[in-house]
């Protein structure tokens, strides 16, 4: 029960400071969206920060995964694709992947620092290095094609960026690209 509250929350606030922002958005916004009392939501989360610090954190996790996937072994184009498709697939399907990603792309901005949003940043900048990384490595082996890697890191963090902002805008309308469409740019096309 406690786990499927902290989720309804969790939901309510990712949608909630996409459409409105943080600083417009308190807890009772959040707990009248996630279907619950105002006194329940302070029992899991003291405070808005600490909501969204909890959300900052998993951010954080799911970017260390993706880093790590990006420095182990195997061939560049196959890892790249595989995240593309997953990327692609949460995107379309997963409701409020798209706002997640959002509200996370506005902590990278913020003016608003703490622990959890250095953490997060630092995170991200751990993850543009590794595809950086696994860029040139895809070019040693001839699966991506020749040009400035961390240009190339740019456009495909500017695509997947898009997306989500894309997704979040159009809602039903969104129109899900192939993966190979997303990774394409990067890719050699084998003859």
């Amino acid at each position: 029960m406690r786990a499927a509250t902290q989720e309804k929350v969790q939901a309510a606030a990712i949608t909630l400071f996409a459409r409105h922002g943080f600083a417009a958005t308190n807890m009772r916004d959040i707990a009248r969206e996630a279907g619950i009392s105002t006194g329940l939501i302070y029992r899991h989360y003291a405070t808005k920060d600490e909501l969204f610090a909890a959300l900052a954190a998993q951010a954080t996790d799911g970017l260390r995964g993706v880093a790590e996937l990006f420095r182990s072994e195997g061939s560049p184009a196959a890892l790249l694709g595989g995240f593309a498709r997953e990327f692609v697939d949460d995107i379309a399907r997963v409701q409020g992947s798209a706002e997640f990603m959002l509200i996370m792309n506005q902590a990278f901005v913020s003016r608003r620092r703490s622990a959890q949003i250095d953490a997060l940043l630092d995170q991200h900048l751990a993850l543009v290095d590794a595809t950086v990384a696994l860029i040139r490595r895809g070019q040693q082996l001839g699966e991506f094609r020749p040009g400035d890697a961390t240009e190339l890191a740019t456009c495909w963090f500017a695509a997947v960026s898009g997306l989500a902002t894309l997704k979040a805008a159009l809602g039903d309308r969104f129109a899900a690209p192939h993966p190979s469409t997303l990774t394409g740019f990067l890719t050699r096309e084998h003859r």
